[in-house]
Order: structure tokens, then sequence, then C-alpha cells
């Protein structure tokens, strides 16, 4: 249970013995939930009781939404797996959807700084996409972004408003990253492109691809690291160079 390995966790959260033995044992058989799947980075801040009691408020909050759905989710069950009060909950969040969308505000921020999922601008372009789309590809299929993704799919069609919260503050904001990249690579001369933003999302639709959207409806295992830098190495290929075509 590395730092590395968690995105919503414990903002200054103490280990639990239990926690600190399964680190020291290294588990074979992780929980549902495990720092793979958190939501808050630990960032290592001294934090007031009241800062403590939020900060264990969206950890649980994010355990049982990721692993119980939203519907399925209530302030009770959150309260209890957090240590407190459901009106110390309320204290903090005033309704489930309010703290739902807290957690996704934050989500994509956080997961972008810890895991570093942003263009390397020391780097040439073909060294910096391989680079970056390592990182995405590890971020989407071993850092819980799918049993989110789930939720945002389920609750679409009757509530869409946290699904286009996640999209403005998630994949809108690293395609603006990219872009702003290839603009330099652009001014430099080095390459030639129309449109950097529609690249830029074309670069990320193509990591996307249909290896995690069978992983996303189906639940199938993710690539494994190996079999990620291949297709990021076949991705970067085709997103620089195109497809040759014979005459």
């Amino acid at each position: 249970m590395t730092k590395d390995n968690c995105i919503l966790g414990g903002l200054g959260r103490r280990a639990s013995k239990k926690e600190i033995k399964m680190d020291q044992d290294s588990v074979q058989k992780p929980s549902v939930w495990d720092r793979d799947q958190c939501l808050f980075a630990s960032l290592g801040q001294k934090l007031t009781r009241s800062e403590q009691k939020r900060n264990d408020i969206r950890n649980a909050a994010s355990e049982i939404f990721i692993t119980q759905g939203f519907e399925a989710a209530s302030m009770d069950k959150i309260a209890a797996l957090a240590g407190v009060s459901k009106r110390t909950v309320y204290s903090h969040f005033g309704s489930k959807e309010e703290l739902f969308a807290h957690i996704i505000t934050n989500f994509c921020d956080l997961k972008r700084e810890e895991l570093d999922v942003k263009p390397d601008h020391n780097l040439p372009l073909k060294d910096c996409l391989i680079k970056l789309g390592t990182k995405f590809l590890h971020m989407l299929h071993y850092h819980g972004s799918a049993s989110l993704f789930r939720i945002l799919i389920s609750q679409a069609e009757t509530d869409p408003s946290h699904g286009i919260e996640f999209m403005n503050t998630g994949p809108k904001i690293s395609r603006e990253l990219l872009a702003t990249y290839l603009e330099e690579k652009i001014a430099a001369g080095e390459i030639d492109v129309d449109d950097p933003i529609e690249a830029a999302q074309s670069f990320y639709s193509m990591l996307f691809g249909a290896r995690y959207l069978t992983c996303l409806v189906t639940g199938s295992p993710p690539p494994s690291p190996e079999e990620i830098d291949g297709i990021v190495e076949s991705t970067v290929e085709r997103f620089i160079y195109g497809l040759k075509v014979k005459t």
C-alpha cells in the first residue's frame, strides 16, 4: 500500500495496525477496496480534528460508492465506516449527492497530480507521448477509474450532472494540457497540426481503445505492464506517422 498507488486515500491519515501488517506481509488477496482504488491521495500534512473527520468521511464515502454504487450507498453506511455520527456527516456534506459531487470534482485533479499524468515539456515529442500514454493507461486500469466510470454511466440518463463535472475536470483539462504541448512543437516548427485540441483528443481516444472498453463493461483483467507498453508504443507510432498505405 504505497503512496504511488493511491488516488482517493487519506490526506494525512495515519495507517491502522491492520494496514501496516498488510503492507509488511505483502498480502496475497487484497480486499476489494485497497489503496489502488483510493481517491484522496495521502499528502502528509497535519490535519485538525475537524479536517480529519472530513477526510475520514471522504475516504469512507469513496469506498462505499466504489464498492456498492451510488444508489446502494447511504449516509448511514458512510458514517458507520468513517466512525462518526450521521449528524457529523451532514455537518460536512449536506447530502449524499453533494458528497459524491465533491469526490468527483477532486478525483481528476488529484489523480493527475499524484500520478503525474501530464505532458513532460522537457522531452521530445515521441518520448513525451510514450511517457504520457503509459501513465495514462496505468491510471485507467490500476487506480479505480473503471469503478467510477461505471457509476457515472449508471447515472447518465437520470442525473448526468456528475458525468458532466467529471468530463470538465478530467478529460477536458488533460486534452488542453496536451494541446498546449503540441502548440509548443508547432511554434518550434517540429510538427504541422491544424487543430491541437482535436489532435490531443484523438491521442487519448486511441489510448482508451477497445481494450479498456472491454475491461469496463465485462470486468475482464487489465493488461499487464508489458501489454500496456506495447499498446502505447503502437498508439504513438500511429499517432505520429499514421498508416502506411501501399500503392
